[in-house]
């Protein structure tokens, strides 16, 4: 069978992979031209036009670190060698080791480096034919991918175009995107010489004032991201696209002040906004067969994304051995019903998460008042005081597990509820947002 992938990012180069090494042939088609033979970091000076994020945070969750190490472990061995880091989350327990245990791993790099050890690897199939600096143009009458002009031939088109590019005549996929509510202010650095990792009770340092949050996010080579969360509408705090003003905020907020300041780490990026980030589920379109975010995609603070595009490759391969008469179709039954209930916690944890922004009783800590938000923010907080807590929700947000594991378990329930209450109330890591306002006007820092 013959794959016609158009995309040549994760997406794309994990399918033509997955296919390929299950005994078909794939034609990629990308627009940009990477040599695969060139060294890691020469995917930093790359310009992914079709691409807006491509410098934006990412990460293997522990269900894509695992899809690598079973079907691509020479892909992980060249991000490792390559500088990629693991966070191996049972390092966070208190009790003895169970099976399963070897799972709760992160795996972190940044995506051009990403990009590159899968290029790498597909571009060593020969099966493969990896065709860089070719234009999509659209679909001809018989439903053939036409690029640069002329008909691609193939038994099968696989759209990895993404959730921006959409050529001129390229089947217009159903689903009614939901803003996520939030603009993201992000910069990357380098941790300095004898620096380390900021440690924080489960994964990464991340928190909420109530009205702007964030996150952060390892990368390879002593990298790491700091990303501001702010309400869409929140006009005042815009001013965060200006690094004097970004490096201002992050001076008020614990533990950021620390991980920001000069002697910890060195900044290796301006300040890179993005909006406009919308929740959109495509999962029931019959349009054309599509994977990784071309699917379905997520607010990215929920990461999703990349782990998502491995196991779409592997539905897409199973698809093919299974129902080679309509892979489409088998490929939609696989894996959908797991990325619409994802987009759907998506969608409820963004809600619920603006709606504390506007001041609403929103109280995560109670199964019972914003189940999406207790379910993550609720979980999160709870999972460092508790092994059974830990593993059940670091297997729910790493995609080990579906949702129903999770949300069918009402003694789980009630352990998180109880360990929450005897926690208390968080202490707020930052000022509050009159204060920060008022701190940025007296330092001339708002226009």
């Amino acid at each position: 069978m013959r794959f016609v992938v158009a995309g040549g990012g994760v997406a794309g180069l994990a399918s033509a992979l997955a296919v390929a090494r299950a005994g078909h042939d794939a034609v990629v088609l990308e627009r940009d031209a990477p040599d695969p033979a060139a060294p890691p970091e020469s995917a930093f000076a790359l310009e992914r036009r079709g691409i807006p994020h491509y410098f934006q945070p990412h990460a293997f969750l522990p269900r894509g670190r695992k899809l690598l190490d079973e079907h691509a472990p020479d892909v992980l061995t060249s991000l490792a060698e390559a500088g990629a880091s693991e966070q191996d989350l049972t390092e966070k327990l208190h009790g003895p080791r169970e099976p399963g245990d070897e799972d709760l791993v992160y795996l972190w790099a940044r995506r051009p480096l990403i990009e590159w050890a899968l290029r790498r690897a597909v571009a060593a199939e020969p099966a493969v034919d990896l065709r860089g600096g070719v234009h999509v143009d659209g679909l001809s009458e018989d439903g053939s991918v036409v690029a640069d002009g002329q008909p691609v031939p193939g038994d099968v088109v696989v759209d990895a175009l993404g959730r921006y590019r959409r050529p001129p005549g390229w089947p217009e996929a159903a689903g009614e995107p939901t803003d996520c509510g939030a603009v993201y202010y992000c910069r990357y650095f380098r941790l300095r010489p004898g620096a380390g990792y900021v440690d924080a009770p489960l994964l990464n340092p991340r928190g909420d004032l109530g009205y702007l949050g964030f996150n952060t996010f390892r990368g390879d080579n002593r990298t790491f991201a700091v990303i501001i969360l702010v309400p869409s509408e929140d006009r005042d705090l815009r001013v965060l696209r200006f690094e004097q003003v970004w490096q201002a905020v992050c001076a008020r907020i614990t533990p950021l002040d620390v991980m920001t300041s000069p002697d910890f780490a060195e900044p290796i990026t301006g300040v890179m906004p993005m909006g406009g980030l919308r929740n959109v589920d495509h999962t029931r379109s019959a349009a054309l067969l599509a994977v990784g975010d071309a699917f379905c995609h997520t607010d990215p603070a929920f990461a999703y994304g990349l782990s998502f595009a491995l196991a779409h490759a592997r539905a897409l391969a199973d698809a093919a051995a299974e129902a080679p008469g309509d892979v489409a179709e088998c490929f939609r039954a696989k894996a959908g019903p797991e990325s619409r209930e994802r987009h759907a916690l998506a969608c409820g944890i963004d809600a619920g998460r603006s709606a504390r922004w506007r001041g609403e009783p929103v109280d995560p800590t109670r199964p019972d008042s914003h189940y999406p938000l207790f379910s993550f923010t609720g979980a999160l907080a709870a999972a460092p005081h508790d092994d059974w807590v830990l593993r059940r929700t670091v297997r729910r947000i790493g995609l080990l597990d579906r949702v129903a594991v999770f949300d069918e378990d009402a003694a789980l329930h009630d352990r998180i509820a109880a360990i929450l209450a005897a926690l208390g109330p968080p202490k707020p890591p930052g000022p509050p947002r009159a204060e920060l306002l008022a701190h940025l006007s007296g330092s001339h820092l708002l226009g």
